[in-house]
């Protein structure tokens, strides 16, 4: 799909994205997402897509595991059988340039799997930028396939840095880059900015586990772009007493995830924390 056909879509069909809470970021929780069947246009600026007859479970926002970088949750994917797939896509960042792009990076947790298993970031790109049709493609970086920041371990929370000399593959071929996930083809996110100096941010940005990851259990947070930083939880924090104006403590919990009483309880919490 062209660019201007895509922003046209969104700009008919999302909704407003999440405020950010404190400095550059912004908490996303169940609430912020559409969910939806994998390959359908994205009906929200956050869209959980999940291939037909992976079950709801696959994508989840938890409390934990452990102690996450960011506030007290984090996104867990699920993938039981090799044929699942399960994916998080923001589509905020339309028509950004990669040239543009020097931070990205996530933190996950592997709760289960083997090897060098954990989830994957995504982003769809136009290599071409938006004068030149064609040049569609997702850009694709897995840890197993940057072991100079560290083996995946489980149990524990680790940061993958995607810029700079992070490696990314390609789906598709682009400027001076083959595509699939064979070592020839790898290029870091300096090259990739080198080699296709108009591309931009063509449609989603987001968190991907996908087909050949059979008993991954993986958690994410921190999702980084820039200086957006996105905190997946299971609910919302009252962090000042505004967060509890207007009804809004009847939606927004304690840091353990007990609720509040009346509005006064909540404007307590979120003036002194108790």
């Amino acid at each position: 799909m062209a660019l201007a056909a895509l922003v046209a879509m969104l700009s008919l069909s999302l909704v407003s994205a999440p405020v950010a809470t404190a400095a550059s970021t912004v908490v996303v929780t169940e609430q912020d997402v559409t969910r939806q069947v994998q390959d359908t246009p994205p009906n929200d600026n956050w869209v959980l897509y999940t291939r037909a007859g992976t079950p709801p479970t696959a994508g989840e926002f938890v409390k934990g595991p452990g102690t996450p970088p960011r506030g007290v949750g984090s996104l867990q994917l699920t993938t039981t059988t090799g044929n699942e797939k399960v994916f998080l896509f923001n589509f905020d960042h339309i028509g950004t340039k990669l040239s543009d792009i020097n931070k990205i990076s996530y933190s996950t947790y592997r709760e289960t799997g083997t090897v060098q298993q954990v989830a994957a970031l995504n982003m769809v790109i136009d290599f071409n930028g938006p004068a030149v049709d064609g040049g569609f493609s997702t850009l694709v970086f897995e840890p197993v396939y940057n072991t100079d920041q560290g083996e995946v371990v489980s149990g524990l929370w680790q940061t993958w840095q995607a810029a700079g000399s992070g490696t990314w593959w390609s789906t598709r071929d682009i400027n001076s880059q083959c595509k699939d996930a064979i070592a020839s083809c790898y290029k870091t996110w300096a090259e990739i900015q080198a080699n296709n100096p108009e591309a931009v941010i063509l449609g989603g940005f987001g968190i991907n586990q996908g087909s050949g990851n059979p008993g991954l259990v993986s958690a994410v947070d921190a999702l980084t772009l820039n200086s957006r930083i996105y905190d997946f939880e299971p609910y919302r924090v009252a962090a000042t007493k505004d967060d509890c104006k207007k009804g809004g403590w009847e939606t927004v919990k304690r840091a353990n995830g007990a609720s509040f009483k009346n509005q006064g309880d909540c404007v307590s919490y979120g003036n002194n924390g108790k």
